[in-house]
């Protein structure tokens, strides 16, 4: 009801103007259209409820409800109220339908609570959204139970693989071929990298998405540890949201292709350094390259058929990711690049 009266309020779209609300029209009382008997009425709802316009998430107007959590007329409505994320105002207002996401966590420093949160676009002339309105209700404590052993399921789970590298690892141990212990090192190592990913989305559960430019510094990091003659990663990343689901396979990519050139770019332990870039690419694409100085592929290696296990797991993920796989390669170094849709 709140929301039909700010729309009304605003936009004099008041589908039963002429009907009265304990007054008289004709007697020049306050009826269902008026502006300013609409606004009190919303202001007084006990959801919290803001208008965002605009192409940001400014907030135009906020109720009592809102402006007693911090958000006020003129802020950012997503920086001010954390359980809002700014990927559900960009959906909204791309699809122009309403968006939602239960139990979001606000991230307070008084206690976390969480919030089911509505995003409904207001559609002006031809279907074109002119504004957003935001409602908050906090959930139930049961919801923030079922949240905090969903975190239990996610701990378990990365102790079991933690487990299933250990294991990997005293089998390697045990092994007297060179091939077997190779191929038990790369298992492990992939398994590895899975884990630390893992650890990474543990905290963005409910959020959705996690930036991959802070995951991708950290990363590289870790590899640059492990890699064969120590070449140095240089890493330059924008800032990049990508779903959480999205992590795990982006980081056995990163780990394969940088893995990759670190074996076969600088021969003889020849120095060198690999340069790994994350941006926007056109149409607002995810751009991620790997590019080495080194001395590039080899004649007909041709990425979209190499039989190799780590081109097969590189052309597997980044299919799975919607991805497109292209290398440029000459005498003086490589470049492999992959775009994936935006998100």
């Amino acid at each position: 009801m709140a929301v039909t009266a700010f729309r009304n309020a605003e936009f004099g779209t008041d589908p039963g103007a002429g009907r009265v609300v304990g007054t008289d029209v004709a007697a020049g009382g306050a009826g269902i259209d008026d502006p300013a008997m609409l606004r009190c009425l919303l202001d007084q709802t006990p959801t919290p409820t803001a208008l965002v316009e605009g192409d940001s998430d400014h907030c135009a107007f906020a109720n009592a409800a809102f402006r007693a959590l911090g958000v006020v007329a003129g802020t950012g409505l997503t920086e001010r109220f954390p359980a809002l994320a700014a990927s559900l105002i960009a959906e909204a207002r791309r699809t122009a339908q309403p968006q939602r996401n239960r139990a979001a966590g606000d991230r307070s420093t008084d206690g976390e609570r969480f919030w089911d949160v509505r995003v409904t676009p207001m559609l002006g002339v031809n279907g074109v959204v002119r504004a957003l309105i935001v409602t908050a209700e906090e959930t139930p404590e049961s919801v923030a139970e079922h949240d905090r052993r969903l975190r239990d399921v996610s701990h378990r789970l990365k102790n079991t693989l933690q487990l299933v590298s250990s294991l990997l690892t005293l089998q390697t141990l045990s092994s007297k071929d060179p091939e077997v212990r190779r191929a038990l090192q790369s298992a492990g190592g992939r398994v590895g990298i899975v884990t630390q990913a893992h650890q990474r989305t543990h905290g963005s559960l409910r959020a959705g998405t996690i930036d991959m430019a802070v995951h991708l510094r950290e990363l590289c990091q870790e590899l640059e540890a492990t890699l064969p003659g120590a070449p140095r990663v240089q890493v330059t990343a924008d800032a990049t949201e990508m779903p959480t689901e999205a992590v795990i396979p982006f980081s056995l990519i990163v780990s394969e292709l940088v893995s990759n050139a670190a074996r076969h770019a600088f021969p003889s332990g020849t120095p060198g350094a690999i340069d790994v870039r994350l941006g926007r690419g056109d149409g607002g694409s995810i751009r991620l390259e790997v590019v080495d100085r080194g001395a590039g592929l080899p004649p007909g290696l041709d990425l979209s058929r190499a039989t190799t296990l780590g081109l097969k797991v590189v052309r597997a993920f980044v299919g799975q990711l919607r991805g497109k796989l292209t290398a440029d390669s000459s005498p003086y170094g490589t470049r492999v690049v992959v775009e994936f849709p935006p998100a």
